[in-house]
Formats: C-alpha cells, structure tokens, sequence
C-alpha cells in the first residue's frame, strides 16, 4: 500500500478542520429548519446580519477545506486522486 504519513501539525490541522466542518453543519441544519419555519410562519426568519455571518463562515471553511486539499496534493496523497474508484 502505497501511503504517505501526515505531519503531526497536519493531522492536528485536519482534526480541527474536521470539528469546524461538524460545527458548521449542526449550523447550516438550523438555518435550514429556521427558513421551513419562517416559510410557515412559525417563527422570524433569520435576521440578514446573522445570513451574512453564516455565509461568511461557510466561505471561510471553503477556503480552508481548498487549502487542506491543495496540501495534500503537494504532499503526494495517493487518495488525492479524483479518478479513485471506490466499492
């Protein structure tokens, strides 16, 4: 198997991409349920401040998860291959 070992500040960096990721997605599924309630008048819609900073967020979280796969591709990661097949 042909593997390549990540750099510990790497895995660590990967770990904390991974929490926010997690974080992230427990806050995109409340927007969700809050715009569902808002369309059936059960509550306020999110304020357009608190859209932006979401959006925001989730720009920010891109440009990280960009960054994670631009190093893995530096660093040779063999599962950086996009023609993988996978079973």
């Amino acid at each position: 198997m042909n593997t390549v070992a990540l750099p510990d500040d790497a895995a660590h960096d990967d770990n904390v991409l991974m929490a926010e990721v997690g974080k992230l997605n427990e806050q995109l599924g409340r927007y969700l349920l809050r715009f569902l309630d808002a369309e059936s008048c059960r509550a306020a819609p999110m304020s357009t401040a608190d859209e932006r900073t979401l959006a925001a967020r989730v720009a920010a979280l891109a440009e990280d998860i960009r960054t994670r796969a631009d190093r893995r591709d530096h660093h040779g990661d063999p599962s950086s291959s996009s023609d993988r097949e996978y079973t």
